[in-house]
């Protein structure tokens, strides 16, 4: 028995002992029979117990009837409905499972209208602190009850609410907020620090409110910005002591901004007044002695999910939300068991393509006499998606095949089925293609796709509208205003339909193409991709289909997205062995192209309606990687370019690579004098990444980078490297022969005389400083050494740069800069590249007397570029570092800087570099890294004095947890973040890697203590000790991100649609996945162990990657 003490009978009787349930008590309700219910008495005694499980209900009676007032509003009438209802459940969540946070648990917690009232009162009263009556509040968050408050708290104090789509992209928030003028953003955790990042670029944006509590992460975060941002129940905290009297509006003014995604360019908002969103609700506040249920799962930013929730709430009825797992869809309709459940066609076309997958493989092998009983078994089993007690599914937000429709009807025959048609500028329209008797309308021809409203049997054109619910143009935007409307002032939807009548003479409206969604072919036919797309739907092969086509083609291609289930099935059946999602199997490709013509043929498709090419592409359209529009419909702008070039024919394999450079490089070809087209990678290695990737992909050939970064790399070279393979080998022992070549360059030195070692030095020249491992070395080198020994640094940037304020940002960031260096820094620009460092003679020499000691860092680290892109950093500059070395008559000790990349793979012992053969160096950086180690052996056997550190991974600082913003690693743990999804591939996996401090540490360290080495070589790394992801994973869990594991291949298709544009995050998956898998091979550090024995190797702790985790998420991932 519920608390409430109360005489009054509720609506419910127990089906057991037959007693009438009270106002306020439970009951519980059978999820399988029929209005069964049991009161709690009955529940605990009844032997046996009843056979199907039962839910807890709240039972209630007859409510009192409130009076409205004298003004009938928006506002009154949710007031009216929290008076009347206030004991009713209102908004429910589904409740976390409390032994594990990371589960769901089977049950939904309630809030009444009472408590939903006065939470949105007091939150009203506290925005008021805020927020002006008649300004703009942005809300944004996955569906919750603090949405509904939220909306609510805005109505009663007349601001105007501005909801706005979760997965909408950065340009797109910002172009809203900018756009309305948004002051304040009410969001949950997960879009708030978005919202931070985007304050940046948004001056109106003031305030960020929370709903949910807020970390000291976010709380420094606010500090580091002009805004302010609070908790959501700290208002409501505030509001519940103030009262600020509410401002009464005129109904023609603004209420609420709706954007629309379109179909193409930035979302519109949609102006509706009071009056207009009043006129959506039919029915206030009356008696009901139904309980009206909704499962709320459509975003509340569109119109449908919010129209819903309010709809219920004046019906006395409630809202379950449905949980952030979309996975878990049908579990929460489940538990929430509504009376109505409405849906757009990609829920009912999903459930039909897993439909399809199951009988498809089910009567695989069955005769065909089986066939009947096993696709009704399958409907029966289908049927129990939709709970008993839902009477009613709705369909609506875009059209749906007919084919699904019929098959809806056959699967849910125990539910009434109905098609909704509603726009978001004009409100509902029809209702089961019964036109509203409320609204205006007239029919326009659209001649050009061959519809007109003299058609027979029945007029066909353009949809005009005039209703009640009409909106007041969009904000800010009168272009778009102008365009949509007539003078008249009808809104032209776009909508091609069909006016029918029924046998009672009443207006039927049915939705048969779009204006907007048709192409025209070479040959000058009209083709409707919609109508094509619902006929190639039925394949079981196809879980989405994009039909295209332009004036140069005479026939469709279509863009398949197979389903995976039934990929499976076919891979299994035909024995695929090692099946390629990115370049699938022929027989596979061909088995799709045999379905979709058997469908042509059935459906009397003609010859231009079949697609003549088909790309399968595994990855689904969704609203996040911005294929779908944020309601499901295709965005045709976005696909075209997405798939670019892959959409237009090209004949010869010279006009199809054209084609595809000029796509992936956004750049045209270059011609010389002697018409040779010149390739535009600029020596950009993510464009040659995705150009190479988009060869393999539509050509079949992998082209190594390497050639596609060579400098005269021309397309008739590349055209013949593509059509003969062979000729690729060929280009590796070119570069050996180079490398051989590069190795034995004249030195030009001659070594006299050596620096008295003995003596502290002076004057120390460093390269390398605004890189990542030379700041440190520089900052070890001035904590090591005396005040007053100074450090020459040399920098290669432009005239106009601050030399010192490169060096200093770059030391900022890495938390390691100290205002006492700049008197001892000398900052130097110069390049590595240019003869003398690009230095006056008179300068350049006054350095080589003056310097003790040089500490060679500088380098181009890139693992993509060929090793020709890398020689003037790293060959030219060593071979010019040594020269300045031997220049004057006292030579100066050189402490080099390499790496263990130059050891081939049949070495792992401090050996000399003449002993390490290139042969197995398969990337530019290491064969100039070897080619460089190779001029110092050769200076020191004339004499020079030189000590090679040879270093390995280097990870993050164990004091600030800095790390190398340009290291893979960082670009892994970032996207990590920012997915928050992990691949399941790497929890295994273990990195062996240095902290950048102790590395910079131990070269000071050595370089101290042994003055009359002339050549030393260590491997600068911790053989005994490795990081292992999973204790990553558990740090970036602990900074208050919540972590999925995925696939390697479904973790792939969420970086794709992280990364844009040269975002270096797009390299990420092709190297992990062709390294976390590999063993690290042990290499010895005998030689620096031994030497720096003295020191202690730092430990990795929980600590330690609490730094370097709240590192990337302060300073990189939040960027």
């Amino acid at each position: 028995m519920n608390e409430t003490a109360t005489t009054k009978l509720s609506y419910w009787d127990c089906d057991q002992c037959q007693r009438p349930l009270k106002h306020g008590e439970f009951r519980f309700n059978c999820t399988i029979c029929e209005n069964y219910d049991l009161c709690e008495q009955c529940l605990a005694t009844l032997d046996p117990p009843h056979p199907h499980r039962l839910m807890r209900e709240l039972a209630h009676g007859k409510e009192e009837i409130a009076e409205f007032g004298q003004n009938k509003s928006m506002a009154n009438g949710i007031q009216t409905a929290i008076t009347m209802y206030h004991d009713r459940y209102c908004l429910g969540v589904r409740d976390i499972d409390k032994t594990n946070p990371s589960l769901y648990a089977d049950t939904y917690s309630w809030l009444t209208f009472e408590l939903v009232g006065t939470r949105a009162k007091n939150f009203g009263q506290g925005l008021r602190k805020i927020i002006e009556p008649r300004r703009y509040l942005g809300i944004c968050s996955e569906n919750r009850a603090e949405w509904v408050i939220t909306d609510f708290a805005c109505i009663f104090q007349s601001i105007i609410s501005v909801p706005m789509y979760c997965l909408f992209n950065d340009d797109e928030l910002a172009y809203v907020i900018k756009n309305t003028q948004v002051s304040i953003v009410v969001c949950d955790i997960k879009m708030l620090s978005k919202f931070i990042r985007l304050s940046t670029e948004c001056p109106s944006l003031d305030h960020i409110v929370c709903m949910d509590p807020i970390s000291e992460t976010i709380q420094n975060m606010e500090k580091k910005n002009n805004l302010c941002i609070h908790y959501m129940n700290d208002i409501e905290t505030y509001g519940s002591t103030k009262h600020y009297e509410p401002i009464n509006i005129d109904s023609n003014e603004c209420m609420t901004i709706i954007y629309t995604s379109g179909s193409s360019g930035l979302p519109k908002g949609a102006m509706i007044s009071e009056r207009a969103y009043r006129s959506t609700f039919a029915r206030w506040c009356s008696s009901c002695g139904t309980d009206r249920i909704n499962f709320c799962f459509e975003p509340l930013a569109w119109v449908s999910g919010r129209d819903a929730v309010i709809r219920t709430f004046f019906d006395g009825g409630r809202t379950g939300f449905s949980s952030a797992d979309v996975s878990r869809l049908m579990e929460d309709l489940a538990l929430v068991r509504p009376n109505t459940f409405s849906a757009t066609p990609a829920i009912w076309n999903k459930i039909y393509a897993e439909f399809k997958t199951a009988l498809s493989i089910a009567i695989a092998h069955l005769p065909s006499e089986a066939i009947a009983d096993e696709e009704n078994r399958l409907l029966q089993q289908f049927s129990k998606l939709i709970p008993t007690r839902c009477k009613t599914i709705g369909v609506g937000g875009a059209m749906i095949s007919s084919v699904v429709l019929a098959f809806m009807k056959r699967c849910f025959s125990h539910c009434t089925i109905y098609e909704s048609y509603g726009i978001t500028e004009c409100g509902g329209v029809a209702f089961d293609n019964m036109m509203k008797n409320t609204l205006q309308f007239r029919l326009i021809s659209v001649t050009e796709m061959g519809y007109t409203i003299d058609d027979e049997p029945f007029p066909r054109g353009e949809l005009l509208l005039k209703t009640e619910e009409m909106f007041s143009g969009y904000i800010n935007n009168p272009e778009e205003t102008r365009a949509a409307l007539t003078n008249d002032g009808f809104f032209c939807t776009g909508d091609i339909v069909e006016l029918r009548c029924d046998s009672d003479g009443k207006l039927q409206v049915y939705v048969i193409d779009r204006k907007k969604n048709f192409f025209k072919l070479s040959q000058g036919q009209y083709v409707s991709p919609e109508f094509l797309q619902n006929i190639y739907l039925q394949s079981p092969f196809v879980e989405q289909i994009y039909i295209y086509g332009d004036l140069l083609a005479d026939s469709i291609t279509a863009v398949v997205v197979p389903n995976r289930e039934y990929t499976q099935t076919f891979i299994a059946e035909y024995h695929l062995k090692n099946f390629d999602m990115i370049n699938p199997d022929p027989h596979f490709h061909n088995a799709i192209v045999k379905d979709l013509n058997l469908l042509a043929e059935k459906h009397s498709l003609r010859k231009h309606e079949i697609p003549s090419r088909i790309i399968i592409d595994f990855e689904p359209f969704t609203p996040e990687n911005g294929l779908l529009t944020s309601t499901g419909k295709f965005c045709r702008p976005k696909l075209v370019e997405y798939y670019g070039s892959r959409l237009k024919q090209s004949n010869t394999i010279e006009q199809r690579l054209k084609t595809i450079i000029e796509t992936t490089t956004k750049q045209s070809l270059v011609i010389d004098e002697a018409n040779n087209f010149f390739i535009p990678t600029g020596g950009d290695s993510l464009t040659a990444i995705r150009l190479s990737r988009r060869i393999a992909h539509d050509l079949g050939i992998s082209v190594p980078l390497s050639i596609l970064l060579q400098p005269n790399m021309t397309l008739q070279q590349l055209v013949t490297v593509i059509e003969d393979p062979s000729q690729i080998s060929s280009t590796s022992y070119s570069i050996l022969e180079q490398m051989s070549k590069d190795s034995e360059l004249s030195l030009e030195i001659n070594i006299s005389k050596h620096k008295n070692s003995i003596l502290p030095p002076s004057l120390i020249f460093v390269t390398g400083t605004t890189g990542f491992v030379g700041a440190f070395l520089l900052a070890e080198l001035l904590l090591a050494h005396t005040s007053d020994c100074k450090f020459v640094c040399l920098v290669r940037c432009e005239s106009s740069t601050n030399v010192m304020d490169r060096i200093r940002q770059n030391l900022l960031f890495h938390k390691i800069w100290k205002d006492d260096y700049q008197e001892r820094i000398i900052p130097l620009q110069g390049d590595l590249e240019k003869t003398c460092f690009g230095l006056d003679n008179e300068t350049y020499d006054s350095l080589a007397k003056q310097v003790d000691i040089i500490f060679h860092c500088g380098a181009a680290v890139n693992f993509v570029f060929p090793y020709h892109k890398l020689y003037g950093s790293n060959i030219f500059g060593t071979r010019e570092i040594i020269r300045f070395a031997a220049h004057a008559t006292t030579c100066i000790p050189i402490h080099y800087i390499s790496t263990l990349s130059v050891l081939s793979s049949n070495v792992n012992k401090e050996l000399s570099i003449d002993e390490i053969s290139p042969d197995g160096l398969l990337n530019g950086y290491a064969q100039s890294k070897w080619v460089a180690e190779k001029l110092m052996a050769t200076a020191n056997r004339f004499g020079l004095p030189v000590v090679v550190y040879r270093l390995g991974s280097i990870c993050a600082s164990t004091e600030t947890g800095a790390c190398n913003r340009n290291d893979l690693h960082t670009f892994l743990f970032t996207a990590i973040m920012k997915l928050s999804y992990y691949p399941e591939t790497i929890v295994n996996a273990r990195l062996r890697a240095l902290p950048v401090n102790f590395t910079a540490k131990s070269i000071v360290y050595l370089s101290r203590i042994q003055y009359d080495v002339f050549q030393q070589i260590y491997h600068v790394l911790n053989p005994n000790s490795e990081i292992l992801y999973k204790d990553i994973i558990d740090a970036i869990c602990r900074c208050g991100i919540q972590l999925k594991s995925v696939s390697f291949e479904e973790w792939r298709i969420e970086l794709k649609k992280l990364s844009h544009g040269d975002s270096p995050l797009e390299s990420i998956a092709e190297f992990l996945n062709e390294n976390i898998d590999k063993q690290n091979c042990t290499i010895s550090a005998e030689q620096f162990c031994d030497s720096i024995s003295k020191l202690e190797f730092p430990s990795f702790n929980n600590l330690y990657f609490m730094k370097w985790m709240n590192f990337i998420l302060d300073n990189i991932a939040s960027q």
